[in-house]
């Protein structure tokens, strides 16, 4: 896919994740994320699951890093100002007036409104899994993805083992697979050179 002419400016980052993140309700903001900017031809799926992994690694929301990191490879240190802003803005506002509106209703919300959540976390999974399988197709390409992926999700999923661990262990063991080697005819990332 190819980028477009010109090049996405700091102003139509912010407006883009404005819309990313008014487009975000029920969650999945990586997910619409990755097809807004898609859509616009700004990111390739390689991209897109190379920067959610470095996104998703990093300390803080997961949304958040992936629009800081998306706005500075795509328009510099003010894009990726501009990206947060955007990703930020229309959630603090909305949540600014559910407070001012809420403050003193008491803890519970109504029946109706928690019935709606409940909904709207099913949806989320789904939207979830809209961004995941991306991360997944590049994954399986790559040199002990599946393994490295399964042993994870056994440590995680099944064993309920804490994440800094098993965060590690896996950097550990990708590192490993992927030590420099003199002409091993595999990429950086471990995918076959073309």
């Amino acid at each position: 896919m190819t980028r477009p002419s010109p090049a996405p400016t700091p102003g139509g980052l912010f407006v883009a994740f404005v819309q990313v993140a008014l487009s975000g309700i029920g969650g999945g903001l990586p997910a619409h994320t990755r097809r807004l900017l898609g859509d616009r031809g700004w990111i390739t799926d390689e991209d897109y699951a190379e920067t959610f992994t470095l996104a998703s690694l990093t300390p803080g929301p997961n949304a958040v890093n992936l629009a800081a990191v998306l706005g500075m490879r795509l328009g510099g240190v003010a894009g990726a100002v501009c990206a947060v802003g955007g990703i930020l803005l229309p959630g603090l506002i909305v949540m600014l007036a559910v407070s001012a509106v809420t403050v003193g209703q008491g803890a519970a919300l109504p029946g109706w409104v928690q019935g709606a959540l409940r909904g709207a976390a099913c949806a989320a999974v789904a939207v979830m899994l809209t961004a995941a399988l991306p991360v997944l197709r590049v994954g399986v390409n790559v040199r002990g993805g599946v393994v490295v992926a399964a042993l994870t999700f056994l440590a995680l999923g099944v064993l309920r083992l804490d994440l800094l661990p098993v965060l590690l262990a896996a950097v550990g063991v990708g590192l490993l697979i992927h030590r420099p080697r003199a002409a091993s005819g595999t990429g950086a990332a471990g995918v076959p050179d073309a």
